[in-house]
């Protein structure tokens, strides 16, 4: 267990023995005791619904100005059943190899689906790519989202060295 989870569970308990002793140890009317019960359940609910971005679920908050696309999976619209369509990128910030990768939850568009697999494709021979937010009328997409190789450096050659001179 890390010491984040159990900070967590010791607050929960903090805040369940301060309300048994609330409900059951006092003698306040029962008005406040119900509002202390509906408190705490909204507060639980509150840090549930808050706590959904660190246990793995997609994230539907902005993406990075630059990251690299990982792996990605795309799910089409169904005309059957009227759902739209969604795509998972699991994705890292661009230069930030110390921080752990984030999987986002973005709307189905027909270009950057078509794109997404282009680069997927490439870097499964060897490509590098940056994505990178951009004017949403400059993109291949509505959500200005553009993916731009990346060049590998050339090593510097070294100089020549002089011819020997003779003595």
């Amino acid at each position: 267990m890390t010491w984040a989870i159990i900070g967590l569970m010791a607050g929960f308990i903090l805040v369940l023995v301060l309300l048994y002793i609330l409900l059951l140890k006092t003698a306040l009317a029962p008005a406040y005791k119900i509002l202390a019960l509906v408190v705490c359940t909204i507060f639980y609910w509150i840090q549930y619904a808050s706590l959904q971005q660190y246990t793995g679920w997609p994230t539907t908050d902005d993406l990075p100005e630059e990251f690299v696309l990982i792996a990605s999976e795309v799910i089409e619209p169904d005309k059957k059943t009227g759902e739209s369509g969604v795509m998972y990128w699991w994705i890292r910030e661009s230069g930030s190899s110390q921080k752990s990768p984030r999987l986002y939850e973005l709307p189905y568009q027909v270009g950057l689906h078509q794109k997404t697999e282009e680069v997927v494709q490439e870097q499964a021979k060897g490509g590098r790519y940056v994505g990178k937010k951009s004017e949403v009328s400059g993109s291949a997409d509505g959500l200005g989202i553009n993916f731009e190789k990346v060049r590998k450096a050339k090593p510097d050659k070294k100089p020549a060295s002089p011819p020997p001179t003779k003595q």
